[in-house]
């Protein structure tokens, strides 16, 4: 009797021992969720701020007739800034809204996938990021 007891103890010990192993797993991973959330809520706040300059760059810089390749290099580095940098922003708000809902709305096991899925879009957002400041910086 004494070692089915001992044996039903050990048993639920191992299942308090789980439980809280993936309550601390999903904090860990909540607080990776609101990092992503604040940086990419900065990187597209900043990008959305660049094609601002941009688009006001466009109707405010006018370049002398006879200076064609210089209206060519502006022209192309107005369109890849705003280009880049309205993708930028997209990216972001996709990421952020679906990656916040995924992981507080989906099933068990979403909080990782959702986490995991944003740092697989992170690189994607901060060389669109990247290219947007030098595009911008070609305006100037």
């Amino acid at each position: 009797h004494a070692l089915r007891a001992a044996v039903s103890m050990l048993a639920a010990d191992k299942l308090l021992l789980q439980s809280e192993v993936k309550n601390r797993s999903i904090v860990l991973r909540e607080k990776e969720l609101k990092l992503f959330n604040v940086n990419f809520s900065a990187v597209g706040t900043q990008a959305a701020i660049m094609a601002g300059f941009t688009l006001t760059s466009f109707v405010e810089i006018d370049l002398p007739p006879n200076r064609e390749w210089a209206k060519c290099i502006l022209h192309f580095c107005i369109t890849t800034s705003i280009c880049v940098n309205f993708l930028c922003v997209a990216m972001v708000t996709f990421v952020t809204v679906w990656g916040s809902g995924k992981a507080l709305r989906g099933l068990d096991g979403s909080m990782d996938y959702a986490v995991d899925a944003m740092n697989d879009e992170r690189t994607f957002i901060f060389i669109c990021f990247g290219m947007g400041v030098l595009a911008t910086l070609g305006c100037l």
